[in-house]
């Protein structure tokens, strides 16, 4: 069942429920004072009937006349002709018998009417008349007569039909009209409710740009609003799935990639080696191949194992030295420079940072700098530290610079993907796999920490890295932090 039915239903049973039962309370109300009205009206004309009955028999017995049945009729017939005013009277003698009557066809409850107290009256029904019945006894000298009077009230009862059946043919009229007026204004009320449905449909049908867009203060417009946000929040978590499966979908090509070529070749040279043709320095050159692209491949296990195992769930803040920091990727990197001369200058502080990730960070960002000098004649490699005050908290900003051979501005997007290499053949002859620089970002957005690069063909590249937490190196730190 719609809404919207539900509404007009709901809202016409109501509107149906009470005016009917106020036109019936209206009614029988009605009803019962014009009742009420007759009977008295009725009660008091038969006391006067009575009444003059009564005296114009004592006047006439005490004008010298006896009392008969014959007296009694005489004088009922002139007060019942009396103004040409039709009245109908029975009186009955005390044995019973009627003595007179204005009514032709007597019927058998005024036969058997007996009056049980004073003011007892009866309704009855006959030939689709209501019957007003009422009667007293009257004593006269030791006779005693019963004055009964019937009184026409149908039109009571008439008028209480009229009325019903009045009401009812408005009853009909208002519910009809009512559930048209309802129905348009449900149709307004619910326009926007069927706006919402058909836009989550359409959303959950793939359409996520898709909004509302209703612009109303009532709840429903409050409804929409908190839709139209949560539709934002649920188009931007898509987006960033999709792009995260396009992304791994390109990393598990670009991976296949990179096995495919090395793998191919060493089945290539293995099969040379295994027939009997080669020369000793040919077959020397195919083992120094394949040696060199097995290490390679082990050196790209480790680097996929590591950055797996980069998530936030990992990371461990601790205050560290920027001294101790220094020193030990002076002893790392020193054995792996090949083409450069690295410079290390760090102001002394602490930081809160993960000791380990930090140290892969920068040692990645070094290596990376050296292999770019590989072409160059005095290749440099600086890793500076020094505080910073730009914003209200203090912060430390470590930098990376070489003079190599930088890369061009729409490069700069591209380097932090996974496999990416600017030039492969200097990539391949330097060991590297084009991972480097992808865990380097994967590392800065589980760290908190902003990364920025800057380069420049054949000037060289900056890369600078702003850390958050920072404080002076001569306050106090717990054991646990100095060995972190």
């Amino acid at each position: 069942m719609k809404f919207s039915f539900k509404i007009v239903f709901s809202t016409c049973l109501i509107i149906a429920v009470c005016f009917s039962l106020g036109g019936i309370f209206m009614i029988q109300r009605n009803f019962q004072v014009a009742y009420e009205n007759a009977v008295e009206s009725y009660s008091k004309q038969h006391i006067v009937n009575r009444y003059s009955v009564e005296s114009n028999i004592r006047n006439a017995m005490e004008s010298g006349k006896e009392f008969s049945d014959s007296l009694v009729n005489e004088y009922a017939d002139k007060m019942t002709n009396y103004g040409n005013e039709k009245r109908e009277l029975i009186i009955v003698n005390q044995k019973g018998r009627i003595i007179f009557s204005s009514i032709k066809n007597i019927d058998r409850k005024i036969q058997n009417y007996e009056q049980r107290r004073e003011g007892y009256y009866e309704i009855y029904k006959k030939d689709g008349k209501q019957f007003f019945l009422i009667g007293s006894k009257i004593k006269i000298s030791d006779n005693i007569i019963t004055v009964i009077n019937r009184f026409d009230m149908t039109d009571t009862f008439v008028e209480r039909k009229r009325q019903t059946n009045t009401f009812l043919v408005i009853d009909i009229a208002i519910i009809c009209i009512s559930f048209i007026m309802v129905w348009i204004l449900s149709f307004f009320l619910t326009k926007n409710i069927k706006k919402l449905s058909e836009t989550s449909t359409l959303i959950a049908n793939g359409k996520y740009h898709i909004r509302t867009d209703i612009k109303s203060n009532d709840e429903i417009g409050e409804l929409s609003s908190n839709f139209d946000i949560m539709a934002d929040s649920v188009q931007e978590h898509i987006e960033k799935l999709q792009k995260d499966i396009e992304a791994r979908e390109q990393f598990v090509s670009d991976f296949s990639h990179e096995l495919k070529t090395p793998m191919t070749s060493m089945m290539g040279y293995s099969k040379m080696l295994l027939g009997d043709s080669l020369t000793k320095e040919e077959r020397l050159k195919a083992e120094e191949y394949i040696y060199r692209e097995c290490k390679r491949l082990k050196r790209l296990s480790k680097t996929l194992l590591k950055m797996l195992g980069i998530s936030e769930e990992n990371i461990e803040y601790k205050w560290i030295y920027t001294e101790l920091i220094a020193e030990t990727i002076e002893k790392i990197c020193n054995e792996n420079i090949k083409f450069s001369q690295l410079t290390i200058d760090m102001e002394e502080g602490q930081i809160r940072a993960d000791a380990d990730l930090l140290i892969t960070l920068l040692r990645n960002l070094i290596e990376n700098a050296d292999k770019a000098c590989k072409d160059v004649k005095n290749g440099m490699v600086k890793l500076i530290g020094e505080r910073i005050h730009e914003n209200v908290q203090d912060g430390y900003r470590i930098v990376v610079t070489d003079n190599g051979c930088g890369m061009k501005e729409e490069e700069k997007e591209k380097v932090t993907q996974a496999f990416y290499m600017i030039d492969k053949a200097r990539a391949r002859s330097t060991g590297g796999s084009g991972m480097g620089l992808n865990i380097c970002q994967k590392i800065c957005n589980v760290s908190g920490i902003e990364m920025s690069i800057r380069s420049k063909i054949g000037q060289g590249t900056q890369i600078q890295l702003d850390i958050l937490d920072y404080k002076e190196s001569m306050e106090e730190m717990d054991e646990e932090d100095v060995q972190g």
